[in-house]
């Protein structure tokens, strides 16, 4: 090929690139240009939910360790004062377990 016919050629290829890309370009501008569809999105709490936050707000105003009981249970225990009331352990595990299963 002369060097006449491949300049022709590269010409047709750049004239074909550049319609192409007016036309993407067009196409992004009406694009952008359209009006989004309006939506509108609702959240319905349940009556779990609304307690759940509730709950998570009490306990986030909580301290999560006392150290004043923390102090004093130890300086029992160092003491040898310590007394576990094992009935009362007991009942109070009975008690979580049925409230747990209701």
């Amino acid at each position: 090929m002369d060097q006449g016919t491949l300049g022709k050629i590269g010409t047709k290829v750049d004239e074909a690139g550049a319609s192409s890309k007016v036309t993407t370009e067009k196409a992004v501008t009406e694009k952008a240009t359209a009006s989004p569809a309006s939506t509108s999105d609702t959240v319905n709490l349940t009556s779990n939910a609304k307690l759940l936050e509730r709950l998570d707000k009490t306990l986030a105003s909580l301290t999560s360790i006392d150290d004043a009981r923390v102090a004093e249970i130890k300086t029992a225990i160092e003491n040898g004062d310590y007394e576990i009331d094992a009935d009362a352990i007991a009942d109070a595990m009975i008690r979580l377990d049925r409230s747990i299963g209701d």
